[in-house]
């Protein structure tokens, strides 16, 4: 290790050299001995020494202290005040600067030796910590999760920065304010800081907070107390997560589970109706045509076989639900889906009065989907669309991509959903129309999960509804 360059700024040459004398005998060298603080401040500038040991007092332009903060100013150096006064005023205006030492004539090397190693120390511990706190705030502002610290009544005392990645609140404007106004639920809030209090930690707890756009985010959050050293309080130091995805997945899972258990189920129960049905069907058609029947008792027969076929047609539907799809995966451009999907229901669209706008960015690439099945999904958007608006409105239909994925949007200013409806949307057999199975969606649902892609509704009550669709581009089923 190199040994230590000390700078001397002394104006009285005789004290000046006896400090030389010191400071070499304790083991570091003298770079320099300025008797001026002008001349302390350019020569430290060209040097750059380890210390400086300057002389309180020096000429009339520019005194100990002028010259240590100006030379603060460019350089980091510690400093050590040599003074042949030691009342309170000049100890608190030297405090200003903030040295590193103050040493009092006449000392001795001994007292020499142990300020300047005292001042070494504290300047080495200043750059280590400063760059633990460079550490830590790269940590901090960059970690994922939300790191929060409240004290034992909920008050937020530090929150990170992550907490704007997922929502719109301004970190330093949730600083001094209670965790409630953050928590959604007024419960939640209660049940944490009881559970936290009881138990003195908690392990991913379920709570969801709003978003600061009346939205709700579910997350999870992990506490501990903690004891904080500065002021010898309590403090609840927690990570929070935001788990939306998880969520997803885990409703995405249980929707599919559950959509097999009721394809299985269907599927049963369709073909042991299947037989007997046609049978009757069978029956019918053979007295409709060997027997001379009575005009009041043919219309009854009738009435029988049109509601047999109609019976036929939802078992056709139930079996085509329950059916795995089969995925024929091919390079097509979603463009051309959308195009035919849009042919086939434009008569019914002029019928109703609804008009179809369309907005899509070029250069779409191709995506590997089946196109009859993809067909079959988007023509059920529009039915579904032009039936929420009976008095005739607008379709806009948008397409457009990213480097992973196609997103396609139809959104109508039709009825609207209700929040309820909306949350049963893909079960089969729901509907809320007179007539159908309520299997569309649920079919639907399979289409889209089957070439990997996801598919998600908003909708408004008076507003419209809107169907957004992503599909990825390089991937296909799985």
């Amino acid at each position: 290790m190199s040994t230590k360059r000390i700078l001397i700024v002394e104006d009285e040459v005789i004290i000046a050299e006896d400090i030389r004398m010191m400071v070499e005998k304790c083991g570091y060298d003298v770079c320099g001995m300025i008797t001026s603080g002008e001349s302390a401040v350019q020569e430290a500038k060209e040097i750059d020494p380890d210390l400086v040991l300057m002389d309180i007092m020096l000429g009339k332009n520019m005194n100990g202290m002028q010259a240590a903060q100006e030379i603060n100013e460019t350089l980091k150096v510690p400093f050590i005040f040599i003074t042949a006064y030691a009342d309170d005023d000049t100890i608190e205006k030297s405090l200003h600067v903030d040295p590193y030492g103050y040493i009092v004539k006449p000392f001795d090397e001994r007292e020499l030796k142990a300020s300047m190693e005292l001042a070494f120390y504290k300047f080495e511990m200043e750059i280590a910590l400063k760059a633990s706190e460079e550490k830590y705030k790269l940590i901090f502002n960059n970690i994922q999760d939300v790191y929060l610290e409240i004290d034992l009544y909920g008050k937020i005392l530090e929150i990170s920065p992550s907490i704007q990645s997922f929502t719109s609140h301004v970190r330093e404007n949730l600083i001094n304010r209670n965790i409630g106004d953050l928590i959604e639920n007024k419960r939640d809030k209660e049940q944490l800081l009881k559970k936290i209090m009881q138990h003195k930690q908690l392990q991913d707890y379920e709570i969801t907070i709003n978003n600061g756009n009346n939205e709700v985010i579910p997350c999870s959050v992990s506490c501990r107390l903690s004891l904080d050293e500065l002021n010898n309080k309590e403090k609840i130091v927690c990570s929070l997560r935001d788990i939306s995805q998880r969520k997803k997945l885990e409703k995405k899972v249980l929707r599919t589970e559950r959509l097999a258990g009721v394809g299985q189920l269907a599927a049963g129960i369709a073909h042991e109706i299947r037989n007997p049905l046609g049978n009757i069907s069978s029956s019918i058609q053979f007295c409709l045509r060997k027997y001379d029947i009575p005009v009041n008792l043919k219309q009854y027969l009738e009435i029988i076989q049109r509601n047999s076929e109609n019976a036929n047609m939802i078992i056709k539907e139930l079996l085509e639900f329950a059916t795995p799809r089969d995925i024929k995966l091919e390079p097509i451009f979603i463009v051309d889906v959308l195009e035919n999907a849009i042919s086939l229901v434009e008569a019914r669209c002029k019928q109703r009065g609804v008009v179809i706008t369309k907005n899509y960015t070029s250069n779409i690439p191709e995506l590997l989907i089946d196109a009859n099945w993809m067909q079959q999904a988007f023509v059920n958007f529009f039915i579904n669309a032009v039936d929420a608006m009976p008095k005739g409105g607008e379709i806009i239909i948008e397409c457009s991509y990213n480097v992973d994925e196609v997103m396609i949007s139809f959104c109508d200013n039709g009825d609207g959903i209700s929040d309820e409806n909306l949350a049963k949307i893909f079960d089969p057999f729901f509907t809320t129309k007179s007539e159908g199975t309520g299997l569309g969606l649920s079919l639907v649902y399979q289409i889209i999960s089957a070439h990997n892609g996801t598919i998600d509704i908003t909708s408004e009550i008076g507003e419209g509804t809107c169907v957004y669709v992503k599909l990825p581009v390089k991937e296909g089923r799985n």
